[in-house]
């Protein structure tokens, strides 16, 4: 099994979170503009910091998480995204998720870290469905699913806000 703590793209640097990544943590869950296109408010900053408590407690329990993506020239943190662990529909799942500050967007980076979280869990976590669940307005998500070859399975409402649900199709290599 590979080490998920840190992985390489042709243009990121994918890992583990580390102390001196909570403020962009904080910056990119705090963000009115990160979250006008979730359906949800977007969080303060004791809820950032309970969620990036509960982001590590993955990879210490569940040796996998979310990842701080950044840019591996610079060292600059772009964002965060990768996989977690959970049950969606009654079934054990890898969600696929990603946030990423306003500019970074349009580059292509949560495609790439997409494909590169594909690839890590078709070969270490094959037994679990990869899924995007996502606000069904959110036009750029939808074209990450959509480009990384996921598959539209299901619409619902979750927490009051329409989402739809994507799952992935075949393993990415």
């Amino acid at each position: 099994m590979s080490d998920p703590s840190e992985i390489r793209t042709r243009r990121l640097l994918l890992r583990r979170p580390l102390p001196a990544d909570t403020e962009a943590f904080v910056e990119v869950h705090t963000s009115a503009e990160t979250h006008a296109l979730s359906g949800f408010g977007r969080r303060d900053r004791d809820e950032s910091l309970r969620l990036l408590e509960r982001f590590q407690l993955d990879w210490d329990t569940r040796g996998v998480g979310y990842w701080t993506v950044l840019a591996p020239g610079t060292g600059a943190v772009l964002g965060f995204g990768g996989l977690r662990h959970t049950v969606d529909e009654g079934e054990n799942v890898l969600n696929l998720y990603f946030r990423f500050l306003p500019a970074a967007w349009g580059h292509g980076y949560a495609s790439e870290m997409g494909h590169a979280a594909m690839r890590w869990a078709h070969r270490n976590r094959p037994e679990h469905p990869v899924v995007i669940a996502t606000a069904g307005h959110n036009a750029p998500a939808v074209r990450v699913a959509e480009k990384l070859g996921f598959e539209r399975v299901l619409e619902r409402v979750h927490e009051g806000v329409p989402e739809v649900l994507y799952r992935s199709r075949a393993p990415l290599m």
